[in-house]
């Protein structure tokens, strides 16, 4: 199957305009079984409360049943189950957990739009696609104030723009480029199977659930056609100065030269998503004077430049030790405080529940997690404070465990000696650029 993968990827880009007709036949046995193998283990089950390794015990059998199905045009994806996750302090995102079978005809699905759209999407999109993440996408932001004339940077936030996706649009969107009426059949019928919470049924009439296995490839295409394109293709013609657009899903941002265009790019902009059924936070969006104009005009007022929040980092202007203008970053305050709120909370729930061995192997893996992300070129400084504090939550809720207070901090000290906790490091690595 990879071999057909790659041939429907080798002419998606050799022929632009190429719709392809044939791509429901592919999704058979032998690839959902490789689908099957892609899932994540111990994950919440859906509806019907069938967990993966469950669904595995007769695997052979559900496939041949489900491509049967699928052939007969019967198949149809049970409701997602609603569930809810933290989301700042007072707030909750909203989760649509699949049933199995349905994640292995998400997958599989996934894995065929992937190798028709990864030649498709521009250079401009980092999100969920193979070979990029997130920090690729704060780089690229360095290097556009650094190496580019940009002295104004426009933050946008879509309001709820996963909820919001338009259905009839997306099924436009994927027309581009997909003939076959039995694969679209299937999305739509993902699209609409609807949300069971606390036992009652709803509808979904737009939208496409966060937690399913093809949301992100949707969403992504979706902003390449309403987005990407029209900004690279038409949108920056239409201006002198330089702009450039950075996404990583639905968060992105735009740098531009004058104020003048940045606000007719926001002008334009919250007509342009209107027309595909969303809407800009306006709580949320506005123009940051950012750069090293700005920083300079900032030093003579005697003030602080403004700052440019962008994927969980909040990017500053400053100088080196040599006096150069750099941009500088740190994790994001309000990533920060809900981190510690999680570590706290989940200290306090295990310092009893679990052994100590237990959760203090857990615990390092909790903080190597941090690392991985937040643990990037600049932001040393945050991430040692992480670290300190984790370290001060971790004495009180151990200190919390015993009746006898005394000599529990030699004990925690001795504790940490032998077996540390993980040290906060640099994961990702890039060269720091200077303005030219």
């Amino acid at each position: 199957m990879e071999t057909k993968l790659d041939l429907i990827t080798k002419r998606a880009k050799q022929e632009p305009g190429c719709k392809f007709t044939a791509l429901a036949h592919h999704l058979n046995e032998a690839f959902l079984t490789e689908c099957y193998s892609q899932l994540k283990k111990r994950k919440v089950p859906g509806i019907d409360g069938i967990s993966v390794e469950e669904y595995g015990k007769d695997l052979e059998k559900r496939l041949t049943e489900l491509v049967t199905r699928m052939k007969a045009k019967q198949y149809r994806p049970e409701p997602v189950r609603r569930t809810y996750i933290p989301k700042g302090k007072d707030q909750l995102r909203p989760l649509g957990i699949p049933v199995v079978e349905d994640k292995v005809v998400q997958m599989g699905m996934k894995r065929i739009l992937e190798a028709i759209y990864e030649g498709d999407f521009l250079e401009v999109s980092y999100g969920f696609r193979p070979g990029r993440r997130s920090h690729d996408a704060v780089q690229a932001f360095d290097r556009m104030i650094m190496k580019r004339p940009v002295n104004y940077v426009l933050e946008v936030d879509i309001k709820g723009y996963y909820e919001h996706i338009d259905h009839g649009w997306l099924m436009k969107c994927l027309e581009q480029r997909i003939k076959d009426t039995s694969f679209l059949r299937l999305i739509g019928r993902t699209l609409k199977a609807g949300v069971m919470e606390e036992g009652r049924y709803k509808e979904t009439e737009e939208g496409a659930p966060q937690g399913g296995i093809i949301s992100p490839i949707l969403s992504n295409i979706y902003l390449h056609y309403i987005l990407d394109l029209w900004f690279e293709k038409k949108l920056k013609k239409e201006f002198k100065g330089y702009t450039e657009l950075i996404r990583y899903a639905d968060d992105f941002i735009i740098g531009c030269q004058y104020q003048w265009e940045a606000e007719k790019i926001l002008k334009e902009l919250r007509e342009r998503l209107k027309k595909f059924g969303l809407e800009i936070s306006e709580e949320k969006t506005r123009i940051v004077k950012f750069g090293q104009t700005a920083l300079e005009q900032a030093e003579k007022q005697g003030q602080r430049a403004d700052t440019v929040d962008f994927l969980g980092f909040t990017n500053f202007c400053e100088r080196s030790r040599k006096g150069w203008f750099i941009v500088g970053r740190r994790t994001n305050g309000k990533k920060f405080r809900a981190k510690m709120r999680a570590m706290n909370a989940w200290l306090k729930s295990v310092r009893n529940e679990l052994p100590l061995a237990e959760w203090w192997k857990i615990l390092r893996w909790k903080l190597n997690g941090h690392y991985q992300y937040y643990g990037i070129t600049g932001n040393r400084q945050s991430v040692g404070r992480y670290y300190q504090e984790v370290l001060m939550l971790t004495y009180k809720w151990w200190n919390r465990r015993s009746q006898q207070r005394s000599g529990i901090w030699e004990e925690f000290k001795r504790r940490l000696h032998w077996n540390p906790l993980p040290y906060p490091r640099i994961v990702h690595s890039f060269r720091l650029s200077f303005a030219t």
